[in-house]
């Protein structure tokens, strides 16, 4: 399989809980989090924005 294909799309998110961002990328100071699945990180972040996280 291709390096590029398998490192796309992978179920992490990097979280920052004292401003309430989630972000899709790696960010400085940011807690990153796994996930089993690409459905289970998306579920996290649909929650996370119903209780007024900003997504980045």
């Amino acid at each position: 399989m291709d390096d590029d294909a398998e490192t796309q799309g992978l179920p992490w998110l990097w979280i920052n809980w004292r401003d309430q961002i989630v972000s899709f990328h790696e960010e400085a100071g940011y807690e990153k989090l796994e996930f089993s699945s690409n459905e289970e990180k998306l579920e996290y972040v649909f929650r996370k924005c119903s209780n007024g996280f900003r997504i980045q």
